[in-house]
């Protein structure tokens, strides 16, 4: 590749960065309980996330708010050739973003709290998911829809099937954040709390959690 292509390449994903970031404020803006972040994941936190699941055995992967695409990024190269990828947004505008970054690919529009019914449209039944990767706001949710999104994400795993999460400090102070938490070893059989990572803005927790 010659300079001249290089920096062309260089300046063309600086431009996209910049214009998903651009989409990024502005839908926090204007929806500021559904985004949550000043900013879509880094790839620090995207790698952590991805390396915390067994992903290269999984048969069957949901991502839970897709956004612009920071974590199905690192997803969707460790993942093996014949698995079933399905992501999931309620934005209409970030998921159109992501379906032009990631052809070929199933995003779909839809709330958690109707994972069940969105999976079955899409051929996947219960107890079928082997890990689900959640980049959803969970201290902005009420507390209906907590339980419904979090007793859809359990049905839909298979035994051992494992949900990965992740959550700032503001939300441990918040009592809605607090409460999810607590809800956790209420769904699954094991919950961890992995390393911070502090390379992420804001510097971001991640959560593993096991059915039984």
């Amino acid at each position: 590749m010659n300079m001249a292509a290089r920096h062309g390449g260089i300046r063309k994903r600086a431009g996209r960065a910049f214009a998903e970031q651009a989409l990024w404020w502005r839908e926090m803006l204007r929806h500021p309980l559904q985004t949550a972040s000043l900013a879509p994941s880094s790839p620090f936190l995207a790698t952590q996330i991805a390396n915390s699941l067994a992903l290269a055995e999984a048969q069957v992967v949901v991502e839970l708010g897709v956004g612009t695409g920071s974590l199905t990024q690192a997803i969707l190269p460790r993942l093996r050739p014949d698995a079933s990828y399905i992501g999931l947004d309620r934005n209409a505008d970030l998921l159109a973003v992501w379906r032009k970054r990631f052809p070929g690919h199933r995003a779909i529009l839809g709330d958690a709290a109707d994972l069940t019914a969105l999976c079955a449209e899409q051929g996947i039944q219960l107890g079928q998911v082997c890990c689900i990767v959640s980049g959803l706001p969970w201290p902005s949710f009420p507390l209906p829809l907590q339980q419904q999104a979090l007793g859809a994400i359990a049905a839909m795993l298979r035994p051992g099937g494992q949900v990965v999460t992740f959550g700032y400090h503001i939300g441990l102070m918040m009592p809605s954040g607090q409460r999810f938490h607590r809800m956790l070893p209420t769904h699954f059989q094991r919950v961890e709390r992995l390393p911070w990572e502090w390379r992420n803005l804001p510097p971001a927790f991640v959560v593993r959690c096991t059915r039984g």
